[in-house]
């Protein structure tokens, strides 16, 4: 009886353990599965976020063209240009694989936007250019105090005569984030008037909103500043920096102050989505004269 009690306990033994190792077996599997499916997974999103990025700079190349098409055609740059139309869902789809991407791009132009650079000169803050600025801070609501403090982290950017540059290089308004009072949400809010370009590049009326044509033009209020641009965007559109001057009415206006009716610096912003992956892209393109757009940096 003892042997036959022994016997059956062993043999129960050996059937926990089988069950057991049955169990590891199938969480060890279950866990192969799984980082094989998480693999794959991961494996998709990545073919997708290649896939993405590359149809990006298919819509970089269709913005180049827009472009220069504009270029070779207008000899003035208006808001109402094909280039300036705003692309939102567009669905692109592979005919071979039946996959859709769906795309959304803007161009801006960035010389209807304050250009920060004007704040400074080889180091040295510009008192006529922090005034404009201050100007434009009060227009929009924002504390007019940043004004000085943009100006400094310009300035500090820049090499004076006889000294290097203390700051790094600006490059996109997210690089003046963190710097007193300056959020991201703050800076959201001027990213439609503000702009960081290479030199000291002219305010285009043609494409310019009120609130920058008041603060870069003394004395020119913002009632004024809205009719004028009133006018413009119904189609009396500003031919030459002289006809803008002779249409502002304005006869003690020092006329050094840079305005122009073309624009060479663009914005471009696009988005593609595709199944596992979203994508986002902004490029600055230089456009001088007729020449098709070089494009001057790039970030994802």
């Amino acid at each position: 009886m003892i042997h036959r009690a022994t016997s059956s306990r062993q043999k129960g033994m050996a059937v926990i353990g089988a069950l057991l190792v049955v169990a590891a077996a199938s969480v060890a599997t279950a866990g192969i599965m799984e980082r094989q499916s998480m693999l794959a997974d991961t494996l998709a999103g990545e073919r997708d976020r290649a896939q993405a990025r590359w149809l990006l700079r298919g819509g970089l190349d269709w913005a180049r063209i827009l472009l220069f098409n504009d270029a070779r055609s207008n000899a003035i740059t208006l808001r109402s240009a094909i280039w300036a139309q705003p692309i939102s869902g567009l669905e692109m789809r592979d005919p071979q694989s039946g996959r859709s991407a769906w795309f959304s791009g803007l161009i801006e132009d960035e010389q209807g936007k304050y250009n920060l650079r004007r704040l400074a000169a080889n180091g040295s803050v510009q008192g006529a250019e922090l005034a404009a600025l201050q100007r434009l801070l009060t227009g929009l609501g924002a504390p007019h105090h940043l004004a000085g403090t943009i100006a400094g982290r310009v300035a500090a950017a820049q090499p004076g005569p006889q000294q290097a540059a203390s700051a790094a290089h600006l490059r996109t308004l997210h690089d003046l984030a963190g710097i007193d009072g300056l959020g991201l949400e703050t800076l959201a809010m001027l990213a439609d008037y503000l702009t960081l370009l290479p030199g000291n590049t002219a305010v285009n009326v043609n494409t310019a909103t009120p609130e920058v044509l008041s603060a870069v033009i003394p004395g020119l209020g913002l009632a004024h500043a809205r009719a004028l641009t009133g006018e413009r965007d119904r189609g009396q559109w500003f031919n030459s920096r002289g006809d803008f001057l002779n249409r502002l009415d304005m006869p003690g206006l020092k006329t050094e102050i840079a305005l122009d009716v073309r624009s060479e610096w663009f914005k471009v912003t696009g988005e593609v989505a595709l199944e596992h992956a979203r994508a986002r892209m902004q490029a600055l393109l230089h456009r001088p004269g007729e020449t098709p757009p070089a494009i001057r940096w790039i970030e994802d």
